[in-house]
């Protein structure tokens, strides 16, 4: 089942709205065609600006003594297996099973699951053990040789030929301010055919926008600059020595030597040509790949052993719409689309507002053989302002630069700084370098060249054959391996954001039931949130009821209203968590020593609502934490949980349902082309205006419309008895039609017998 029909998955936990997709597209590709109106990355979530088309991921290679080829260039050549339920399936903070760094399961192995509702490590769960870093994360798996994606006829005419690769595509959101407009990617590529792919090569072709989602023209007018970020990040010290002494090539005494590594790139960005548009700013940037330390040894860079390049390195290219293949405009088939992963096809010079796209590419990865994987991650960011958007671009790459840690036991003693002592990440040894099958070498682990030549330290070469790894300072740089950080964790997390209890709603006649569960205070009381200065403050629910002028499915942020907060602290309006406890509801598991109750547990009504009308509710954790700055100052941060809010879990209060059949009426009456509870029409959501029959008896009844000619209309079947009494029409007619103005006639038949009434439609 392809994912790209309306309403589907997306990220919204962070400052903006990206639709996730399970055929190698980011965003919306689909809206012109009339198949999905969800936005592609709305920024902020609900404003009705859009950021971005959409986003493919292309993936090429040669196979055998075939020409290159690339899957992914024309839309759907990804495809998920229509046997394999595969679709995008969304997790959230908080959720069980689910800490990083942390055995959840009691196996003896850390986060070995993946989000796929597949049991990986054979112990009978799903799911239980996923190492989540981030507030949200959307996470699929597609193939490029799927039956219907090689039958299917592309609007090029190309025949697609399939490399033979599977993707497992991960997309990331957080809510905490300063990395809320970052949305993280890491597509991880495996060869799952029968033959090598050799030469691989990445990337994803973003065509960014920079528009209001309703003017059609708006992406006609966008501009490129070139943003640059740099961040640096202190590493440790280097203080080896040679005979337990220091030497720096200078007079002694030699101080250590304070390391630091850079992350800095320069990113084309695209951004609105019109001044003070408010439009936001997207770039898409990378982050890393796949590397081979190998490439570093002179002697297996000529042999072509490394599988993929030494560092990273991503290239950035620009086209534009409406131009010609070979004069800036897009590549069309597969050797253009192969030319311009390899940096060889002719880009635009953007010196004018026009429809740009940017194409970002990494590799080539020599050689991926059957099994084999790389991983590529990146960032899709966006920002109100170029000023801003440089910020995030710095920010996404220090979430991705993640954790450093030191895993494994290293060599202590007088010995611990001595340049020969490598193993386990220390004095510049960095890698644990071991050949594949059949391939043997001779190198100097400790690099003996990169010291002052009064330092008289040895070249001490060794072999190097499969099996066994060596550390070693391939890059002969002894700030690259340092303090024993032996172990790369990719993503950080840039902070604890509390989850949402789980709630449901329980809408009535003129009121709304809010039920919400304590696992959240569990999950903190058991360490699993926040750390040992984190306390529970209470929660707040939160509702929306402005649909005016709205933009998109749900309106901004801003349009949401508090209505009540409830802790222990009730200095500042919250009522006292204890007044909305239920005691009498029975706890439903034991977790972290602590009884968890499900929603109900504590139990608000709103009486603020009118029958008829459209409403979302949301419920909030509120944490507080108390950490010292480095002036020893007491600094205090509040965290609550981001809004967010889905656009089909909106409840309608609806009038109590009858012990009769006599009294059910229409409102309005009459219907003067709209009524207070319509929500403005938006993509995906045309048919908001109705009229609702209220009064209905607590049965099964079923409602027909006519006209006064006698001419049926439409049938509306409704359940009475939960205590309904409430149904709407969305006029339009049983042929799809919508109603013209006139008198009509309904009855109402039931149990208890048959009503008549009329209603009038003025359009």
């Amino acid at each position: 089942m392809l994912d790209i029909e309306d309403q589907g998955p997306a990220l919204t936990a962070g400052d903006f709205y990206l639709r996730v997709t399970n055929c190698g597209i980011l965003g919306n590709a689909f809206l012109n065609t009339g198949r999905c109106n969800d936005p592609s990355l709305e920024s902020p979530p609900g404003s009705g600006r859009e950021a971005l088309n959409y986003a493919a991921l292309w993936v090429g290679g040669r196979v055998g003594t075939r020409d290159a080829r690339v899957s992914g260039g024309p839309l759907l050549e990804f495809r998920a297996p229509l046997d394999a339920g595969e679709r995008v399936r969304i997790a959230e903070r908080g959720r069980l099973g689910a800490r990083r760094l942390v055995d959840d399961d009691g196996d003896g192995r850390v986060d070995e699951e993946i989000l796929d509702e597949r049991d990986e490590d054979g112990d009978g769960e799903v799911d239980e053990d996923l190492g989540l870093f981030s507030q949200q994360a959307a996470v699929c798996t597609y193939r490029d040789d799927t039956p219907e994606a090689v039958a299917f006829l592309y609007e090029t005419g190309e025949r697609h030929e399939p490399l033979g690769v599977t993707v497992r595509q991960e997309a990331f959101a957080w809510a905490v301010p300063g990395f809320d407009r970052i949305a993280g990617l890491r597509w991880t590529i495996t060869n799952h055919g029968r033959q090598p792919i050799e030469e691989l090569r990445v990337g994803v072709l973003a065509d960014l926008d920079s528009k209001d989602r309703l003017d059609r023209a708006g992406h006609l007018n966008d501009r490129i600059t070139h943003e640059s970020y740099r961040r640096d990040f202190f590493e440790g010290w280097d203080s080896l020595t040679v005979g337990h002494v220091r030497v720096c090539g200078a007079p002694p005494p030699c101080p250590a030597i304070a390391c630091f590594s850079t992350l800095a790139q320069t990113v084309p960005v695209v951004s609105d040509a019109a001044a003070g548009s408010g439009l936001p700013a997207a770039a898409i940037v990378g982050l890393r790949h796949t590397t081979d330390p190998l490439g570093f040894v002179p002697e297996l860079a000529a042999r072509g052993v490394a599988r993929a390049p030494r560092a990273v390195a991503f290239r950035y290219a620009v086209f534009a719409h409406g131009r010609p293949p070979g004069q800036g405009g897009l590549p069309q088939n597969d050797d253009e689309r192969w030319a311009a992963l390899r940096g060889e096809f002719p880009e635009v010079r953007p010196v004018t507002p026009d429809d740009y796209v940017v194409l970002m590419t990494c590799g080539p990865f020599a050689r991926l053989e059957p099994g084999q994987s790389v991983e590529v991650s990146a960032a899709l960011v966006a920002g109100d302002r170029l000023d801003s958007l440089r910020a995030q671009l710095g920010n996404a790459a220090e979430l991705e630069r993640g954790l450093r840690l030191n895993a494994l036991p290293d060599v202590r003693g007088r010995d611990h700084r001595e340049w020969s002592n490598g193993d386990t990440g220390l004095n510049g040894h960095e890698v644990c370098l071991e050949p594949p099958p059949g391939v043997t070498f001779t190198l100097d682990p400790h690099c003996a060249a990169r010291f002052p030549e009064d330092a008289a330290v040895p070249a001490m070469p060794r072999l190097y054959r499969h099996g066994e790894c060596v550390w070693t300072d391939a890059d002969c740089d002894a700030c690259t391996g340092v303090d024993g950080w032996d172990t790369v964790v990719p993503w950080s997390d840039p902070g604890d954001q509390p989850p949402a209890p789980p709630f449901r709603l329980a809408p009535g006649d003129g009121r709304v039931e809010i039920l919400w569960g304590d696992l959240p205070e569990a999950l903190l009381a058991g360490g699993v949130l926040g750390s040992a200065e984190t306390r529970f403050i209470g929660y707040r629910v939160w509702k929306l009821q402005d649909w005016r002028e709205r933009p998109s499915y749900v309106p901004p942020r801003p349009r949401w209203s508090l209505v009540q907060s409830f802790g222990a602290d009730t200095a500042l309006g919250a009522l006292a968590l204890e007044a909305v406890t239920d005691s009498s509801m029975d706890y439903e598991r034991i977790l972290y020593e602590r009884r968890v109750h499900p929603p109900g547990r504590y139990r608000f009504t709103d009486t603020d609502v009118k029958n008829g009308f459209d409403y979302l509710y949301m419920v909030t954790t509120v944490f507080e934490s108390r950490v010292r700055d480095a002036s020893g100052h007491l600094r205090v941060r509040r965290a609550e949980t981001p809004l967010d809010a889905e656009f089909a879990e909106r409840v309608v209060a609806s009038a109590a349902a009858r012990e009769d059949n006599r009294s059910v009426w229409v409102v309005p009456n009459p219907f003067r082309a709209r009524a207070d509870w319509d929500r403005p029409p938006t993509y995906g959501d045309q048919l908001t205006r109705h009229v609702d029959f209220m009064g209905l008896p607590r049965a099964l009844s079923t409602i027909r419309i006519w006209t006064l000619a006698g001419d049926f209309v439409a049938q509306i079947d409704h359940d009475g008895r939960g205590g309904d009494g409430q149904a709407a029409w969305n006029l339009v007619t049983r042929n799809g039609q919508e109603v013209a103005s006139g008198v009509y006639l309904f009855t109402v038949d039931s149990k208890f017998g048959r009503q008549v009434g009329r209603f009038v439609i003025v359009r």
